[in-house]
């Protein structure tokens, strides 16, 4: 018994040596946070490296988020070259800036659509991430603060009903004089 669980132990050793664990890899551009910070209704580039280290080709599709990113001569399915890395460029932009939704999640996804070719059960892999986009108000445009706003509205019109209930107390002090 001793001497069969031995040579099982040799046996996957000897396997494991022979299997590598290379897979498909993604890399993006570094962020601060993990956070892109945009002003209103500009872009930036923001680009990925899909890196293939096997020495088989493998294909792959992206999937993203288009509503602030589009990318730029995008492919259906990209083929990577064995131990090579392809980069895709996104045109990363910046909705309108408001206060209370300053602040989006942006994802994508890389399939793996191929595997090793020969026996065996491939394994392919499905990569998610995701950044924030954080979105800033220009400081050259003026905005209108709709809050300060309403408080300047209601400011103004409690000073005109003082100033009105004022001048009617006048009136009615210079008319009271004349009855005297």
């Amino acid at each position: 018994m001793r001497l069969a669980a031995l040579f099982l132990i040799l046996f996957l050793l000897s396997l494991e040596s022979s299997l590598s664990a290379k897979a498909l890899a993604v890399a993006s551009d570094y962020l601060e946070d993990n956070t892109l910070t945009l002003t209103e209704e500009n872009s930036a580039i923001y680009s990925i490296r899909l890196q293939n280290p096997d020495s088989y080709e493998q294909m792959v599709k992206v999937d993203y988020d288009n509503q602030f990113m589009k990318a730029l001569d995008f492919k259906e399915e990209y083929t990577l070259p064995p131990q090579s890395s392809i980069r895709i460029e996104f045109n990363a932009t910046a909705p309108k800036y408001d206060k209370n939704n300053n602040l989006f999640v942006v994802s994508y996804t890389v399939h793996q659509l191929t595997g090793p070719s020969g026996g065996g059960i491939p394994f392919l892999t499905k990569i998610n991430k995701s950044f924030k986009l954080k979105v800033i108000k220009n400081p050259s445009k003026f905005h209108i603060d709709y809050d300060y706003a309403a408080y300047a509205v209601i400011a103004l019109a409690f000073l005109l009903y003082v100033f009105r209930k004022k001048r009617a107390w006048k009136r009615s002090k210079r008319k009271f004089r004349k009855f005297l």
